[in-house]
């Protein structure tokens, strides 16, 4: 009987170890759902076709060569007071030498073959150009971070001639999740769209809905476009030194020695408004006499010639653009390509719902607390140094940058109307009720475009979007509430408390400086007169 009981419990003791082992493979062999980064425009270059090299983004040295070349120029127009001068003798070669080579013809097609860097297989067989590059944030952060998380041989990177249609490499991104469900042996992927991958991945729910996708996580996307874009293309430039100093100042705010400088610069400005007026008439006088042939002799022939960069254009600026840059129907085949799209990016609030009613999860990050670039009368709209706030967020309402919203400011039309849920940042900048969807959208302050850096609390709150297996709202972890401020040198995400909008950024009180800036007052003057005519 003795042994008959020594028996049982080992035979008990052994189904226990099957047991436990067999529980540990099944969770082992638990399958992993495919992730797919789809970049956005320039993170990798784009090469020449015949001979191999890179030609965009520019060289420097081809850089170089266009300023030099226009030292003899400027010094003729000032000299002359005449900066026809300037682009009769500059403007064509700026084209020819820095954009011709990746410029598209009257269809859309581009002028050379310019191939883009493909990844056709999961990240973890390109150690030297991703895993191991120096790169820590934009999408090889990205890339890096959700290898670490799922594995490297379960992330894949689409990346694509970003000049092109995004309805065309809707076609491709299709034939790539096809393959990469049949590497994975996995029903589904998850996309993980950067910048202007938004406006891919909007077309591809446009043609191919969402069967094959588990999960959309928006980083910081350009489906709805970027003001700056439609500005630009309407010709709308104004220049404003304030915000140029802003602008520099967001860009180092970890170099204490530069910071100071600019915080110098900018305080004998604002101190000195007959100075800041001089010297934004004088540039604006010379963007208004020299805009037109810039148009002309630059900009249409090179970035409007793009499929792809109209797909920037917001659904405001668009026919406005599209009928001073194409005045009579001008390029029917190119307008058809660009109007396919339009009608892509208008709807995609409404394509993203279709995925969420199908089963697909969304979730949406975007960035504030940055000015735009300083050459349009939006420059003060909130963003991530590059896309607008309301863009990236589908819709939030947002205060111009260094105000807060009005003390009686109420929402018009929003999306969400529960009482317990308070959208409204802390600090008072950011309305996120207004948004298409205000409770899975994750807004941070102070993260510039795509700027999730490797092992920060920013990439750990994608990870954890991606790669949770719950249903998520901005309500479902007190680590990552909806609005959270991200400090750029140490990485880490701190709730908003409200004392972060500070009444000034920089030093008003350099009086050597406010004399300096007095001094070169009536230089200014003269230097304007040398431009008007």
């Amino acid at each position: 009987m003795q042994k008959t009981g020594k028996r049982l419990v080992s035979l008990l003791l052994c189904a226990l170890l099957l047991w436990t082992a067999a529980a540990a493979a099944f969770a082992a062999a638990k399958p992993v759902t495919p992730v797919i980064v789809v970049s956005g425009m320039g993170s990798f270059p784009l090469y020449s076709g015949e001979t191999g090299e890179q030609v965009w983004g520019p060289q420097t040295k081809d850089i170089l060569k266009v300023v030099g070349d226009a030292l003899l120029p400027t010094a003729k127009a000032i000299a002359k007071r005449d900066l026809d001068i300037l682009a009769d003798e500059s403007f064509d070669e700026v084209y020819q030498t820095l954009f011709e080579i990746v410029s598209c013809d009257e269809t859309g097609e581009p002028l050379h073959p310019v191939d883009a860097v493909l990844f056709p297989q999961s990240i973890d067989h390109y150690p030297d150009q991703i895993l191991n590059a120096e790169e820590t944030e934009d999408e090889l952060a990205i890339l890096k971070t959700l290898g670490s998380a799922v594995g490297p041989q379960h992330v894949y990177f689409f990346n694509y001639d970003w000049r092109l249609s995004p309805l065309t490499h809707a076609d491709t991104l299709r034939d790539f999740i096809g393959t990469v469900k049949e590497e994975q042996h996995a029903d589904k992927v998850i996309l993980v769209p950067c910048s202007m991958g938004g406006t891919v991945v909007s077309s591809y729910l446009s043609r191919y809905g969402s069967a094959d996708i588990a999960k959309i996580v928006c980083c910081l996307v350009a489906s709805k476009g970027i003001d700056l874009v439609g500005e630009l293309f309407g010709q709308n430039i104004q220049i404003n030194v304030n915000v140029l100093f802003e602008r520099l100042f967001n860009f180092e705010n970890g170099n204490l020695a530069l910071e100071a400088l600019l915080g110098a610069l900018k305080g004998g400005f604002e101190l000195n408004p007959l100075l800041t007026k001089a010297l934004n008439k004088l540039l604006q006088t010379v963007l208004d006499k020299t805009s037109e042939r810039a148009y002309r002799d630059i900009l249409l022939r090179s970035f409007a010639s793009m499929p792809g960069m109209w797909a920037f254009v917001p659904e405001d600026y668009y026919e406005a653009d599209k009928a001073r840059m194409f005045p009579d129907g001008a390029n029917p085949v190119f307008l058809e390509k660009i109007d396919a799209y339009h009608d892509v990016q208008v709807q995609a609030e409404e394509l993203l719902q279709q995925a969420i009613d199908g089963g697909t999860a969304v979730y949406i990050t975007a960035a504030y607390g940055y000015v735009g670039f300083p050459v349009t009368d939006k420059a003060y709209t909130q963003g991530d140094c590059l896309i607008e706030t309301h863009n990236e967020a589908f819709g939030a309402t947002t205060a111009p940058y260094g105000q807060t919203l009005p003390a009686d400011y109420a929402p018009e039309n929003p999306v969400c109307t529960d009482p317990a849920h308070d959208h409204i940042s802390d600090d008072l900048i950011v309305d996120a009720s207004t948004c298409a969807f205000p409770e899975q959208t994750w807004i941070i302050k102070h993260m510039k475009h795509v700027g999730f850096p490797v092992n920060s609390d920013a990439a750990n709150l994608l990870t954890w979007l991606v790669t949770s297996d719950d249903a998520l709202t901005v309500q479902t972890d007190t680590r990552y509430p909806q609005f959270t401020d991200l400090d750029p040198v140490t990485g880490k995400l701190t709730s908003l408390t409200g004392g972060e909008k500070k009444a000034g950024m920089f030093d008003r009180e350099s009086n050597l400086l406010i004399r300096f800036c007095k001094f070169f007052v009536d230089l200014w003057h003269r230097i304007e007169t040398l431009f008007q005519k």
